[in-house]
């Protein structure tokens, strides 16, 4: 695993902590396996890229269209501060340097362009693999669960009730 990868994974690690961060980056996930729209890094959409967008544009569309967040004209941060909060919206900025630092590293192809002019593309099949992979892992991860065994309460079944110490 890379340094880039790490802190990616840190910083949607820290993200998932919350609830709302959690459900932030489920909505990413089901956006960009069920848009079809083209998935970037670094910023939330490319200019002139259309219908691209980063990790967290993803989230934004996906939550428009399940009703979560509402539509607005341009850069949608103030419907992320607003729903996940001053703090964790600071590590969702910092997951998107962190990917964009992970994109440019490892998936960005040179070319030679028009008249020999060299320019940068994004290997973008890779780097959509590669992004769902990581949210899938850090989505599985449950914080609460590390550590040691021992200082692990167990989990009850849904439905089911605390026995009595009053039990006859």
């Amino acid at each position: 695993m890379t340094r880039e990868e790490r802190q990616v994974r840190s910083q949607l690690s820290a993200l998932a902590d919350d609830d709302k961060g959690r459900r932030l980056l489920q909505l990413a996930l089901r956006g960009i396996q069920e848009s079809g729209r083209g998935l970037t890094y670094g910023c939330w959409v490319k200019p002139g890229g259309g219908g691209s967008g980063c990790l967290f544009q993803h989230a934004y569309w996906q939550g428009v269209q399940e009703g979560v967040f509402r539509p607005v004209e341009g850069d949608p941060k103030g419907e992320f501060k607003s729903y996940v909060g001053e703090e964790d919206f600071a590590l969702v900025m910092g997951a998107i340097r962190a990917f964009d630092a992970l994109g440019k590293r490892r998936f960005r192809r040179w070319t030679r362009g028009r008249y020999g002019v060299p320019l940068h593309t994004l290997d973008e099949e890779r780097w959509r693999a590669e992004v769902e992979r990581i949210l899938v892992d850090v989505l599985a991860e449950r914080r609460d669960e590390a550590g040691d065994r021992a200082e692990r309460q167990p989990r009850r079944p849904l439905g089911a009730t605390q026995a009595s110490s009053e039990a006859p």
